[in-house]
């Protein structure tokens, strides 16, 4: 049999052992725990932010528009206008409606005065115009002055004279047609600029050629109109069905050109 003293050393080698396994183990615990502390920082640093976010994020939003100029709020309201409607393009109360879409702005030169913009723009837009018991297709480019008011959603709203040049030009066209199809010389004459075709000749020659034509005058319907306005100009494609007595209906394509004169539109050439 064992000593007793001996035993006990072994008894006592033996808790001591395990009085320092306990230690060691502690130890770690101890130092994982110190080791994961500084990662507590940044996460609570993170949901601090989340927290400022969620309770003045819309009053942030709110705030935003008033850190960028009116100039760049005129440019992104009309980035963002992509359809139109003009109403009584007819003229004199007549009805008429201008479809467009798409609605395109480029080249934009705002100058704003207080809650007034004073805007010029290249615009480009494809649509139709009906009018009657008429429609045609419509496309168009041009350069336009017009102006603009801010408002409470979208920021800066028209003020309606955005499409003038187009309505402007869009007037004579009807006004010629209804001219052709009646066969109202002296109407189709008001419409002729006063250097019509280059001289007072072809001025004449164009309404002798419309009275002859009254005297059988053909049926034409408007299939669609290209308008291309730059400052005090335009030019006109028109493409259109005509019908003359009992034979079949023939497609013509016909080229125009505007001027303005005293504030209106009249024919230069082709009409």
């Amino acid at each position: 049999m064992p000593r007793s003293g001996r035993f006990g050393e072994r008894g006592r080698t033996r808790t001591s052992q395990g009085d320092l396994s306990r230690i060691g183990a502690g130890g770690k615990a101890d130092r994982s725990h110190r080791a994961g502390a500084p990662y507590l920082v940044p996460g609570g640093m993170a949901l601090a932010a989340l927290f400022l976010v969620w309770a003045f994020g819309g009053r942030l939003a709110s705030c935003a528009p008033s850190l960028r100029s009116p100039e760049t709020q005129v440019r992104e309201a009309l980035d963002r206008q992509d359809r139109a409607q003009l109403d009584d393009v007819y003229g004199f109360k007549g009805g008429g409606t201008v479809e467009l879409v798409p609605v395109h702005f480029s080249d934009v030169s705002p100058v704003v005065e207080g809650a007034r913009a004073t805007v010029v723009a290249m615009l480009e837009a494809e649509g139709r115009v009906v009018w009657r018991d008429q429609q045609a297709s419509l496309a168009y480019v041009g350069r336009e002055r017009f102006h603009m008011k801010r408002c409470a959603i979208a920021g800066w709203c028209g003020e309606g004279d955005q499409f003038d040049r187009l309505r402007g030009v869009l007037l004579p066209l009807f006004r010629r047609h209804d001219a052709r199809q009646r066969g109202d010389a002296a109407a189709f004459e008001r419409l002729l600029g006063s250097g019509y075709a280059g001289g007072p000749e072809g001025r004449e020659a164009a309404v002798a050629r419309l009275r002859a034509e009254s005297a059988s005058p053909a049926r034409a319907r408007v299939l669609g109109w290209q308008v291309r306005v730059e400052r005090d100009g335009a030019e006109v494609g028109e493409d259109v069905e005509v019908r003359r007595g009992s034979a079949p209906p023939v497609r013509e394509r016909r080229v125009s050109k505007l001027v303005r004169e005293s504030e209106r539109w009249v024919f230069a050439s082709g009409a």
